[in-house]
C-alpha cells in the first residue's frame, strides 16, 4: 500500500518523491571515497574502488533498460533500490581493498542504474500530466543536499550512519515505485521495427557531454583527499556536497525559460567551461570560505550538461527511440567519463599531486569548451549541426 496523495492523477507528488529519494542516496554515494580514505587505501586504490561504479555502468545500463521495456520501469526501480539497500552494506562490512572490491562491484551493479532507469519513468510521468521534470528535479537536488549535510554531520559518530542513511533512502524509493502504474513498455519486436538511427546532433552532445563530465567527475571523487589535503575539518565534505547540490536549485527553477532563450548547445557550452573554471579555481583557494564559495558554481556545471542533453532526448525522440537516446547517454557519462575521471585522476595524483591535477584538469576543461563552440560552430557554417 501506498498514501493515496502519491498515486493521484494530477498530482506530481509521486515523482517529486522519487527524485527526493533517488538523489539522497547518491548524496551518500558521494562519500564513499572519504569512507575508503578512512580505511587506509590508497589514491589509486580509492579511484580504482570509485572507477567500479562507471565501469559497470557500460554493462549494467543496457541490461536494466533492457528489462525496464519488458516489464515496467516502475517494476523494475523498485527491484533495483531493495537490492541496493541490502548489498550496500557489504561495502561497509568489507576490510580489505579486495573484499571491497567485490561488495562494490556487487552494489554498483544494481545501484548504477537506479537514476537512470527512474527519470525514465518520472519524465514521460509528468509530460502525460502536463507538467514540467525541472520542479521535480530541483526536488531531488534538495534532497542530494539535506543527505550530504545530514550524513557529513553524522560523520562524526562513525561511518555506520552514511550507510544507514543509503538505506533508509533506498527503500523509501522502492516504496514510492509501488505508486505507480504496473506498465509495460515496448517489446522486442515493437523496439527493432523502430529503430532509426539517432541524429548527429545527439552523438556530438553526448561527446561534449562525456569530456565535461569526466572534469566534473575527477573533481567530484576526489574532493574528500583535497579538502584532507588541505587541513580542512572531516565534516567540510560533506559541508561542500551540501553546498553544491543547492547551488543546482536557480537554475532548475528557471530551466525551461533559460533553454528557450539560449538552446541547448549554447547551455551546454557555458556548463563545461564553468566545470573547468571551478576546479581551476579550487584549486588555488586560500582559505575554506573561499573554497565554499568556489563550489557553488557546480550549479552550472553537472546539472546544466545535463538538463541540455536530457532535455534535447525528451522534446525530440519518440519513447523507443528516447529509451534508447538515454541508454547512450548514462552508459556514455556514468560510464567512460567517471572511469576516467577516478582511474585516470588517481594515477595522475599519485604522479604530479592533488592540487596540480586540479589546476592541470580546470585548465584543460576550459580549453575543451573553446575546442567545443569552434567545432559546434563550424559544423553549423557547414549545415551538419541545426541543434542552437
Amino acid at each position: 500500500m501506498v498514501p493515496l496523495f502519491l498515486s493521484g492523477a494530477s498530482s506530481s507528488a509521486r515523482e517529486t518523491a522519487t527524485e527526493i529519494f533517488i538523489y539522497s542516496n547518491l548524496g551518500v554515494m558521494a562519500l564513499f571515497s572519504q569512507f575508503f580514505q578512512s580505511k587506509g587505501f590508497s589514491s589509486v586504490e580509492i579511484g580504482i574502488l570509485m572507477a567500479v561504479t562507471p565501469i559497470l555502468s557500460v554493462i549494467a545500463n543496457p541490461f536494466w533498460f533492457k528489462r525496464s521495456r519488458r516489464r515496467g520501469g516502475a517494476l523494475v526501480m523498485g527491484t533495483l533500490s531493495i537490492v541496493s539497500a541490502i548489498t550496500v552494506w557489504g561495502i561497509f562490512l568489507t576490510p580489505t581493498f579486495e573484499t571491497s572490491l567485490i561488495a562494490m562491484s556487487l552494489f554498483a551493479f544494481f545501484a548504477v542504474s537506479i537514476v537512470p532507469i527512474s527519470e525514465s519513468v518520472v519524465v514521460p510521468s509528468l509530460r502525460s500530466k502536463g507538467k514540467r521534470f525541472n520542479m521535480a528535479r530541483a526536488f531531488g537536488t534538495v534532497g542530494y543536499s539535506a543527505t550530504a549535510l545530514i550524513s557529513g554531520i553524522a560523520l562524526r559518530a562513525g561511518f555506520v550512519m552514511i550507510f544507514i542513511i543509503a538505506s533508509v533512502s533506498l527503500l523509501t524509493a522502492a516504496a514510492v515505485s509501488r505508486a505507480y502504474p504496473s506498465k509495460r513498455m515496448l517489446g522486442r519486436s515493437e523496439s527493432e521495427r523502430n529503430s532509426t538511427p539517432l541524429p548527429v546532433e545527439f552523438y556530438l552532445l553526448v561527446l561534449a557531454g562525456v569530456a565535461s563530465i569526466t572534469v566534473g567527475a575527477f573533481g567530484s571523487t576526489f574532493l574528500p583527499l583535497l579538502t584532507s589535503d588541505m587541513g580542512y575539518d572531516l565534516s567540510s565534505v560533506g559541508f561542500s556536497f551540501s553546498l553544491m547540490a543547492l547551488s543546482e536549485v536557480p537554475f532548475l527553477l528557471f530551466a525551461e525559460k533559460i533553454i528557450d532563450r539560449i538552446g541547448n548547445t549554447r547551455l551546454l557550452l557555458v556548463g563545461i567551461f564553468a566545470t573547468g573554471l571551478r576546479w581551476f579555481l579550487t584549486s588555488i583557494a586560500p582559505s575554506f570560505p573561499v573554497f565554499l564559495l568556489f563550489q557553488a558554481l557546480h550549479g552550472i556545471n553537472y546539472i546544466v550538461v545535463y538538463y541540455s542533453v536530457t532535455n534535447f532526448i525528451h522534446k525530440n525522440f519518440e519513447e523507443n527511440k528516447a529509451m534508447r537516446a538515454l541508454t547512450i547517454y548514462w552508459m556514455s557519462t556514468m560510464g567512460l567519463s567517471y572511469l576516467l575521471g577516478s582511474v585516470l585522476g588517481g594515477v595522475l595524483i599519485r604522479a604530479f599531486g592533488i592540487r596540480r591535477m586540479y589546476t592541470i584538469v580546470g585548465i584543460s576543461g576550459m580549453v575543451m569548451a573553446a575546442f567545443s563552440s569552434l567545432l559546434f560552430a563550424a559544423l553549423r557554417k557547414r549545415g551538419r549541426f541545426t541543434n542552437r
